[in-house]
């Protein structure tokens, strides 16, 4: 079969590899103009691309409400049907508020992608003092029984220093988006490394990989030094 060669630069050297395929992710805008949304007083973000909301997804005109991709990042589709549920329990007559910093993004390559919260970088961007944590999947058990690890993944938290807070965890390898759960309920109920330290997980399942992970940010692993 025919190759196509890419050539990229990393660490400030050229470097190029042969594959069999490239898959081009420039990402997506917006489509909102010419519903004349303007006319009808709805406010648009500084850049006039993403409808302007609340933590209620309230628009600024009195009873109209904006949800999924036209109301901004993150683009994804489980986040506009919980922005959605949420909508029509207020319209109900509920109390509700939407967060979006424990919504989860997932890659369904080879490897499968995962993050949630905030990247260690991200972090340290918004003035946060860290800590980072690390689980290989050649260390895990189950990965190594299902293969998983030649993919070269891995586990990472990232908390706050001061207070052991999590504050985001990625993920990659296979089979590793079915562990996203745990990831966004620790963020979703501000858990604490300890909180996660002390919770049995069992053996051998990959979710032992965040257990581990979470050892590693405490600085004491049991499966890796």
């Amino acid at each position: 079969a025919r190759k196509v060669e890419l050539t990229f630069e990393k660490g400030g050297e050229e470097q190029s590899i042969k594959v069999d395929k490239i898959l081009v992710t420039v990402g997506r805008k917006p489509n909102t103009k010419g519903w004349g949304l303007e006319n009808m007083g709805v406010r648009m973000d500084a850049a006039g691309r993403f409808i302007r909301i609340d933590r209620r997804c309230r628009t600024s005109v009195p009873g109209i409400y904006a949800i999924g991709d036209v109301a901004g990042e993150p683009m994804l589709a489980h986040k506009a049907s919980a922005q959605g549920e949420m909508v029509a329990e207020i319209i109900a007559g509920h109390e509700r508020e939407f967060d979006k910093v424990a919504i989860p993004a997932i890659v369904f390559t080879e490897p499968e992608i995962i993050s949630v919260g905030l990247t260690p970088q991200e972090a340290e961007e918004r003035g946060e003092q860290v800590i980072v944590g690390k689980f290989p999947l050649a260390a895990s058990g189950r990965a190594l029984s299902i293969e998983a690890e030649k993919t070269g993944g891995f586990v990472r938290v990232t908390a706050r220093e001061s207070d052991h807070v999590i504050l985001g965890v990625q993920a990659v390898g296979t089979h590793v988006a079915e562990m996203h759960a745990e990831f966004v309920l620790a963020l979703e109920m501000g858990a604490l490394l300890e909180d996660v330290a002390g919770t049995v997980h069992a053996h051998p399942t990959m979710s032992e990989a965040f257990h581990e992970s979470v050892l590693k940010t405490l600085g004491h692993a049991i499966h890796i030094g």
